[in-house]
């Protein structure tokens, strides 16, 4: 009896292992930096409400440098060789690395600056843009696109790394009650995030390179000798590839969906069910309460969005249908979450922010599959048109949107908090400026993570449907592979 044929791009547990703790480093990084960041700034680096104007002109800045970085950094993935350790294995290494030091440095700020504006920001810019290159050279659509060319092999792959950065998350979530919690013992807020964060990263940093070290990259395209790599390249495929430049859209708009909710909604839970408005004193215990809570409401969700995704793509029958009806579960909730604001409704009670939420979660958790699936497709299908590997390429207009997302979140917020005055003890955690301009603050929160997000929701649904591959080209694409 003839034995069964093995199939040579089956993964096996190194692979799932590796690939889901690579990410543990920049998934750490990015959930402090995205919820935490321009919080310690204005709250607690000590530098009053001089933190605000720092940190939304740091944001914006560094996304003046992400258009150029962005590009040459995967030009330079595109550009290099398959050695030793793979071709993009050792930039994840990089990125562990500069990820590292650069977010330990931001959150580590020495209080001997404070006297001195010029030195804070001269700290801060070195640091967040080591911080952000190495955000940037981590790319792991790159290493899961060379490790199988099975397409079935790769949607399984996607759903380890997916649970884990949301285990992960929910740890950043509650980040602020650990740090309460550290800060009890020392009553300093400020070398308590110094000494939370950095004692994390460090151990994210020893899990990260393990996880890189076990995996075994398989599958390049074999670059021709006239095949010069330019930067410049990313705008042809942006003109060229119609997939990439609906996808790129499309991310352009629905990406704000996440960054704006969750950027936001620290602030708010913090003054509409945490101060008291008379005082501007804030309950530390009820915010860490509720921190920890709506991160453990949320968490669960995304959970059981990542597991079903599968299932439920498999069964309509195509990740391009299954992101539209996706793109509307995540819009429509943000905009009821405005609408009940200005009804007076949201500020009473934290249990329909919290509803609202949980369905934009769920949305966002079965999401990642189809939309992780139509990146990796769309570096597919630029091989398929074009007989080229223009992956890292690809790959870096995604990075450049999403980094850009939450940097325009943040630097929002920063404006608000500029305008009206923001500014808040370091100690005590009481809010020192014009207490009357608190509602009015709360409602350009909503409008921030409600009305805007609702928006682009919709937006991002009209895009989508000029999507360019169809089930026909998709099986072509699959059929070419397979002769490789």
């Amino acid at each position: 009896m003839k034995s069964k044929e093995k199939n040579p791009d089956k993964l096996g547990f190194k692979d799932y292992l590796g690939t889901i703790l690579m990410g543990t480093t920049d998934a750490l990084g990015a959930g402090i930096m995205s919820g935490l960041f321009m919080m310690y700034l204005t709250d607690y680096a000590g530098i009053g409400k001089w933190g605000a104007i720092l940190g939304s002109a740091l944001l914006m800045f560094a996304r003046l440098f992400d258009a150029v970085n962005d590009p040459l950094e995967g030009w330079i993935m595109d550009r290099a060789k398959v050695g030793k350790y793979g071709k993009y294995r050792p930039f994840i290494f990089l990125s562990i690395l500069l990820s590292f030091v650069g977010v330990t440095g931001l959150f580590a700020l020495p209080s001997g600056l404070n006297s001195s504006p010029v030195l804070i920001c001269v700290w801060v810019l070195l640091f967040y843009l080591l911080y952000d290159v190495g955000a940037s050279f981590f790319a792991p659509n790159l290493v899961y696109r060379t490790l199988t060319l099975d397409p079935n092999e790769r949607g399984k792959l996607l759903v380890g790394p997916r649970l884990y950065s949301m285990v992960i998350s929910m740890i950043c979530a509650s980040f602020l009650a650990i740090i309460n919690g550290v800060n009890a013992s020392i009553n300093n807020m400020h070398i308590a995030f110094a000494l939370t964060v950095g004692g994390s990263m460090i151990l994210t940093c020893v899990v990260s390179v393990i996880g890189v070290s076990v995996l075994r990259e398989r599958h390049h395209v074999e670059r021709e000798k006239e095949d010069n790599v330019k930067i410049t390249d990313i705008f042809r495929l942006l003109r060229d590839n119609g997939a990439l430049r609906v996808k790129v859209l499309d991310a352009l708009f629905s990406g704000f969906i996440w960054t704006f909710l969750f950027a936001t909604m620290a602030y708010y839970v913090k003054w509409a069910y945490c101060a008291d408005l008379t005082t501007g004193a804030v309950d530390t215990g009820k915010l860490g309460l509720l921190t920890m809570l709506s991160s453990m409401l949320m968490m669960m969700p995304l959970l059981l969005g990542t597991v079903i995704a599968g299932p439920i793509m498999k069964k309509i029958g195509s990740p391009i249908r299954f992101h539209k009806i996706l793109i509307l579960m995540q819009a429509v909730p943000c905009l009821v979450l405005f609408v009940l604001h200005i009804l007076g409704i949201l500020s009473r009670s934290f249990v329909p922010f919290f509803l609202c939420a949980l369905v934009v979660t769920l949305a966002i958790g079965m999401d990642y599959i189809p939309g992780e699936t139509l990146n990796i497709e769309v570096m597919d299908y630029e091989i398929y048109r074009s007989g080229k590997d223009r992956s890292a390429l690809c790959n870096a207009c995604n990075k450049f949107l999403q980094k850009a997302q939450s940097a325009v979140s943040s630097g929002m917020i920063g404006i608000i908090l500029v305008a009206i005055g923001y500014e808040v003890d370091s100690a005590t955690d009481t809010y020192l400026g014009d207490l009357s301009s608190i509602p009015t603050m709360l409602t350009w929160f909503v409008v921030i993570m409600g009305l805007i997000p609702g928006i682009l929701g919709v937006i991002s649904y009209l895009i989508l449907r000029k999507y360019p591959v169809t089930d026909e080209i998709r099986t072509a694409m699959a059929n070419k592979k397979e002769g490789q």
